[in-house]
């Protein structure tokens, strides 16, 4: 990779540090993380931690990018993640590439951190955002709308920090956020589970699920009502949904916790204020997978078993869902998947 290049990719990690950070530091009267400075010829970015260091001697000649050099748009993530070395050791540039297939690539930049609320309370975090490479220019407009939905976490975390007080905080432990993404390749899909936890307080702290599906024939974000259809929206068809689901569900952390439909029907354990018999469908993520099913899962803590039980978490095959879920979803997570391009082991 030329020496060009690496710079690209290292600013446009930074920028998508910077973006992450911004929420740490604006409307705080300190700064418990400086967003990193952009690099100059003389000066690099570590990707972990923003501090400048030494410019390495150059290094030799790396292996052949996987894909065309094509990219939608320069100094952008999708540029980035187009010029991420194609290695299967860890990269050392600031946007590692994670696979390649013949059409698309998938990346992450990691952003980590630590700073002091406005009252004194300690705080952690380490997010990985995901970044993809496509020779259409739409991959762009996916990659901010990731990005925006880590930054929204980022802030979430941030805003209960500050309206934290350090008083009663456990053996004065941090609140924490960790957050990254596990990426596959589900027919013509990018299928991405956002996993880790985070803890602002109390007892215990709370878990991340989230499943986005990306079409990636248009780089479109599909929304759970474009998944499932408008019948799952209404009293029969949630009640059906509900009789598939909810005897596939287990405990993440204990399969032995388990459910019924008539618990999803009344809107969970506890159920409070104006309930529907589609009120579960508020509080569950949906994701394709391998094999033609859809993973259901529940995160909300007590929503519907003890916290020790995890998240619930179910799969249904698609078969079963016909008049339930939208043909067309299912097609393009049945589709042939691009052939994978295998990375250079050195």
């Amino acid at each position: 990779m030329s020496t060009n290049r690496k710079m690209t990719c290292v600013l446009v990690a930074v920028v998508l540090a910077a973006g992450i950070l911004g929420y740490v530091v604006r409307g705080h009267g300190r700064a418990p993380v400086a967003a990193p400075a952009l690099p100059t010829a003389s000066a690099a970015v570590s990707p972990s931690t923003g501090a400048a260091v030494s410019p390495a001697a150059p290094a030799p000649a790396g292996p052949t990018l996987v894909g065309p050099s094509v990219r939608p748009s320069a100094h952008t993530p999708s540029a980035a993640c187009g010029e991420a070395p194609d290695r299967v050791t860890k990269s050392s540039s600031a946007v590692s590439l994670l696979f390649a297939t013949s059409s698309w690539r998938s990346c992450t930049a990691e952003t980590t951190g630590s700073g002091v609320g406005h009252q004194g309370v300690r705080y952690t975090f380490d997010v990985t955002l995901p970044v993809f490479w496509a020779a259409n220019p739409a991959v762009d407009a996916a990659n901010a709308a990731l990005k925006k939905q880590v930054d929204s976490d980022m802030s979430e975390f941030i805003a209960g920090v500050d309206q934290s007080s350090p008083v009663g905080q456990p053996e004065g432990a941090p609140f924490t956020l960790t957050e990254s993404p596990r990426i596959n390749q589900v027919g013509r899909l990018a299928v991405i589970q956002f996993t880790g936890e985070g803890y602002t307080g109390g007892d215990h702290g709370y878990g991340i699920d989230e499943w986005i599906n990306i079409d990636t024939d248009t780089w479109t974000l599909l929304t759970q009502d474009q998944i499932l259809l408008p019948a799952v929206r209404q009293a029969a068809g949630a009640t059906r949904f509900a009789d598939l689901v909810a005897p596939r569900i287990r405990g993440t952390t204990d399969p032995t916790c388990t459910t019924d439909a008539a618990t999803l029907l009344q809107g969970g354990l506890g159920a409070y204020g104006k309930v529907s018999p589609s009120s579960y469908e508020q509080v569950m993520v949906v994701g394709a997978q391998d094999g033609g099913t859809l993973v259901v899962d529940f995160t909300r803590a007590y929503y519907l078993f003890a916290y020790a039980c995890g998240a619930g978490s179910a799969a249904v095959d698609f078969s079963e869902l016909a008049g339930l879920i939208n043909p067309d979803f299912v097609r393009l997570a049945t589709a042939p998947d691009s052939p994978e391009v295998a990375p250079t082991s050195t």
